[in-house]
């Protein structure tokens, strides 16, 4: 994981406790953002923390709120995924998922985390969330994708990016440790 910021646009996705590898990237990149040292190939990060519930790690949580608050150039793009609510059918999820955007939009922060990053509830849909980095990179060849977590998560995320190599276009090279 320590090349990340090599490429021109980087997707760090950490799951459950294989989140931790990306707070010392995440605490990297607060400390360089605060003496004006961001000097390397890397123009964006996408994070993903893809988690049971956010309390579950609430010292990552600080770490996210303090790269919000260096972050003036917008260099990470920041996505929480809450894990232990149903599927966004149940009635139960649809509600608290009406909430939060509506929370997001009027307070520009999450009702649940209180980050400027977006909380989504379930499991992401990586191959969705690889085409629409892609098409907001056009320019960009080739992605680095990292990620650490338990084997489901690297497999479909894995999946994902040798379905999308497949097509013409940018590659995704995906780097990941399994726990």
């Amino acid at each position: 994981h320590q090349d990340w910021y090599r490429y021109e646009v980087a997707i760090l996705v950490g799951g459950g406790i294989g989140v931790t590898p990306f707070a010392s990237i995440l605490k990297d990149i607060v400390h360089k953002s605060k003496i004006a040292d961001l000097r390397f190939p890397c123009k964006k990060v996408y994070f993903l923390w893809v988690t049971r519930t956010q309390k579950q790690f609430e010292w990552m949580t600080d770490i996210i709120r303090e790269v919000e608050n260096v972050d003036s150039n917008q260099f990470m793009d920041t996505h929480i995924f809450v894990t232990q609510f149903k599927e966004k059918f149940d009635l139960r999820t649809t509600m608290l998922y009406i909430c939060e955007r509506h929370f997001q939009k009027v307070a520009g922060k999450s009702l649940f985390t209180g980050l400027s990053a977006v909380t989504h509830f379930g499991r992401p849909n990586f191959q969705d969330f690889l085409k629409s980095v892609r098409s907001e990179h056009p320019n960009v060849r080739t992605f680095g994708v990292f990620s650490c977590g338990p084997p489901n998560m690297t497999n479909n995320l894995d999946g994902a990016c040798t379905n999308l190599n497949k097509q013409e276009g940018a590659t995704f090279n995906h780097h990941f440790e399994n726990f």
